[in-house]
């Protein structure tokens, strides 16, 4: 029994329930874990009072199903009975047994658990309420909170970043440095891969706080298919100009604070340079929701100031839940936590919150000088982060190098 057993493809487990309901992404992770064998005529799938924990679907033939009082039925593949696992009860209640050559699929049923546990709950159609206020907190934050329980939260994405990267995963062959460098391209493909990456779906203890570390978790294919699945599937397809430009002001600034970031742990030589990069790249992931809301409501997407005013008063918190929700790492909430306040000051080493307000005080200085901000020495993270060595020559460095990581990784 199960013997030549290989790793199934994803379009094989989609006709089954439940993945026939779910995104297409918690169908490649789940197709990990599940593998497709063949059957001999006449050859135990099941047999009574077992105690198997996997759950089987037939892709083709016949199966022969005796209950405990030797009552006999059959399923086809194809059928609508065939859609469902094989009727399994621990221990099983039935003897199941191929009428022919047969082919199946099979997967734990622990990670079945997990993958409906993960997986958003059936999408329902979006009622547009231009009355709601997105300024006031609490409506806002009553909406999201929902979405948040029902794992309905998209985080949209701009179209021209979803077609580079749609681009660059189309060819035929890729590596896994080649992949890190697109999904950095967009913020919001990199959080939804770091919610899958650190979901229970992988039972894994440590966060991944790397996108090398979330490559190597989910697999190049699996990386690579799910972020197809996100390149445009949640492009924000807002008409507003306006607000377009705004979010594309957010993701460019969460590009840039992810370069900077790594440039100051390099410097510095007080952190991983990449777990510093996916830190400043998720600085800002609670704008991302704000501008999905706006999508579906008029009244907002015809004022953009009122988005302007939810993004100063909201989206730090926001961050937080949705970061808190999708298990990322307790270093990376805490730089979203953490990376609109100068006077933070760590609690010990240098965190990633230092750098990346480090990041965050030349990003600001770049766009609007001096003025608006505090002296270097009154922001601590600045000295943290630097070994309080901190001047201008090290301040053009740090420039200087977010530059080149900014051309490594194709971004304008």
């Amino acid at each position: 029994m199960q013997r030549n057993a290989s790793r199934t493809k994803p379009g094989n487990l989609k006709p089954f329930f439940p993945f026939a309901e779910m995104p297409p992404e918690y169908v490649i992770v789940a197709s990990r874990f599940a593998a497709t064998w063949s059957a001999d005529d006449q050859e135990i799938i099941l047999e009574s009072n077992s105690e198997d924990t996997n759950d089987y679907f037939l892709l083709k033939g016949v199966l022969l199903v005796e209950d405990i009082y030797g009552a006999t039925s059959r399923i086809a593949a194809g059928t609508e009975r065939a859609t469902q696992p094989l009727p399994q009860l621990r221990p099983s209640a039935y003897r199941i047994s191929a009428e022919g050559p047969a082919m199946l699929i099979r997967i734990p049923q622990e990670v079945t658990r997990r993958v409906r546990s993960e997986a958003p709950e059936k999408d329902m159609a979006l009622e547009d309420d231009a009355t709601l206020d997105i300024t006031q907190s609490r409506e806002f934050f009553n909406d999201f909170k929902e979405e948040l329980r029902m794992n309905r939260v998209r985080l949209p994405s701009l179209a021209p970043s979803a077609a580079s990267i749609h681009g660059l995963l189309s060819g035929s062959k890729i590596s896994a440095d080649q992949l890190v460098s697109g999904i950095a391209m967009d913020p919001a493909i990199c959080a939804k891969l770091l919610k899958m990456a650190n979901s229970s779906l992988f039972n894994a203890r440590g966060k991944v706080e790397t996108l090398a570390s979330l490559v190597d978790r989910l697999g190049v294919y699996s990386t690579r298919e799910i972020a197809a699945c996100f390149a445009f599937r949640d492009v924000f397809k807002n008409s507003s100009t306006e607000l377009v430009e705004r979010l594309h002001a957010q993701v460019s600034q969460a590009q840039q604070v992810s370069a900077m970031a790594a440039a100051v742990a390099e410097i510095g030589d007080v952190a991983d340079p990449d777990a510093a990069a996916l830190a400043g790249l998720m600085h800002n992931v609670g704008v991302l929701p704000i501008f999905s809301y706006s999508m579906h409501n008029v009244a907002y997407a015809m004022n953009p100031n009122l988005v302007d005013r939810a993004v100063k008063k909201m989206s730090q918190e926001t961050g937080v839940l949705l970061a808190r929700k999708w298990r990322f790492g307790e270093r990376i909430i805490g730089s979203i936590e953490n990376s609109h306040d100068w006077s933070y000051e760590p609690d010990g080493p240098v965190d990633l919150a230092s750098i990346v307000i480090t990041a965050k005080y030349h990003f600001v200085l770049g766009r609007t000088g001096i003025r608006s901000l505090p002296k270097p020495h009154e922001v601590p993270s600045i000295a943290a982060a630097t070994g309080g060595k901190f001047d201008e020559k090290l301040s053009l460095g740090i420039l200087a190098r977010a530059r080149e990581w900014m051309s490594r990784a194709g971004r304008r």
